[in-house]
């Protein structure tokens, strides 16, 4: 594949992307709610540091150093209403971008004379997927700056694991962003129209995100795997006060109820060790079914991934619940990046979902699009 003609078109891409009043609305929105979302949560960062100042002010330097990071107030915590908002409104834009790429060529009439000329069909696609990844680029650059600045006029300087944790940020949402827009140009390869291109690609996303919210909610995962289990009743017990004597004080004690009387003690512990055995088993399904279903829909799956960057310490609880998260706590790291690294192994599945989403879309809007016959 030669580079001359691959640059010429993506370049003339990019340009048409900038260029775009439909580029520049859905941006403008989106730039306006990344910095009115961060500001709210960086207002909400200076509040919850307040209370914590006030509440462990006096705790001596050595608790503080074995406090774990999740505890600590972050400033990261507003880019969590950021991710949010890129999860859906960032969709969208990829969607406007990539839906029309083709078939307003095809409309046009404008394609067949573009492959009238010494240009490959390959250098064509690649060109229009490389154009759109470079305007997705300058989107989430200049929204990454302006983060930085937002940050800076609340008073925050981002130390570096700070600023690695925030460009990692940047690079899950240029990812989702991305992905989108490759499965717009998909559609926009397959369709004989625009309107047609859209209207699938749209049915594509609401499905993806209505069945993955609908499954993951409570009713949702009821209904697949049934009732949590029930806790083992326990015994009844009242407290009664007796006076030994007068002025000599009263002495508490426990008095076992109807049903302690007939408790055993042994089949009780039995119960309770078979109910968190059934409640840690419950607990797993539903953890699997929830991955596996956020994992399909990439918006879903970047907002988890955008809170375990922002929030390790809290997913790093969440990966186990009960038990502490997968660090030992003699080696814990104190940072969250740090944390964050130790995550990989339980995030690394979301991670490589949010590359195979797009490199699949693109694979098969490749062969559509070469093995297309262009009259």
């Amino acid at each position: 594949m030669r580079t001359q003609p691959l640059r010429t078109i993506a370049g003339k891409e990019f340009c048409d992307h900038i260029k775009s009043r439909r580029f520049h609305l859905i941006f403008g929105i989106l730039l306006i709610i990344a910095i009115v979302s961060l500001a709210s949560g960086m207002a909400q960062y200076q509040k919850e540091l307040e209370i914590y100042n006030e509440a462990y002010g006096s705790v001596s330097d050595e608790a503080l150093a074995h406090m774990p990071a999740g505890m600590t107030p972050t400033p990261l915590t507003g880019f969590n209403q950021m991710a949010y908002f890129i999860g859906s409104l960032g969709a969208v834009m990829g969607i406007a971008m990539g839906f029309d790429l083709v078939t307003r060529e095809k409309e046009s009439k404008s394609l067949k004379m573009l492959l009238s000329h010494p240009v490959y069909r390959d250098e064509v696609i690649n060109g229009k997927a490389l154009g759109g990844a470079a305007a997705i680029f300058l989107v989430m650059g200049i929204v990454l700056v302006i983060s930085f600045a937002v940050l800076l006029v609340f008073g925050v300087v981002p130390n570096f694991e700070e600023t690695v944790r925030v460009l990692i940020f940047g690079g899950l949402s240029f990812l989702m962003i991305f992905s989108f827009f490759i499965l717009a140009l998909f559609f926009s390869t397959v369709a004989k129209d625009s309107g047609s291109a859209l209207v699938s690609t749209l049915i594509l996303f609401i499905t993806l995100s209505a069945v993955t919210t609908l499954v993951i909610s409570g009713p949702g995962i009821t209904f697949l795997i049934g009732e949590p289990p029930e806790r083992p009743e326990s015994p009844e017990f009242t407290f009664s006060v007796s006076t030994d004597s007068p002025g000599m004080g009263s002495s508490t004690s426990i008095v076992p109820g109807d049903s302690a009387r007939a408790f055993d003690l042994e089949e009780y512990e039995e119960k309770m060790e078979d109910y968190r055995r059934e409640s840690r088993a419950y607990q797993e399904r539903r953890m699997a079914i929830t991955d596996t279903f956020t994992i399909l829909s990439p918006d879903q799956n970047y907002q988890r991934l955008a809170f375990a960057v922002n929030e390790p310490g809290f997913e790093a609880i969440w990966q186990n619940p009960g038990e502490g998260p997968p660090i030992d706590p003699a080696t814990e790291p104190k940072d969250g990046l740090g944390i964050l690294s130790g995550l990989l192994g339980a995030l690394s599945q979301r991670i490589v979902a949010l590359f195979v989403f797009p490199a699949a879309f693109f694979g098969l809007a490749w062969v559509r699009f070469a093995r297309e016959d262009i009259r």
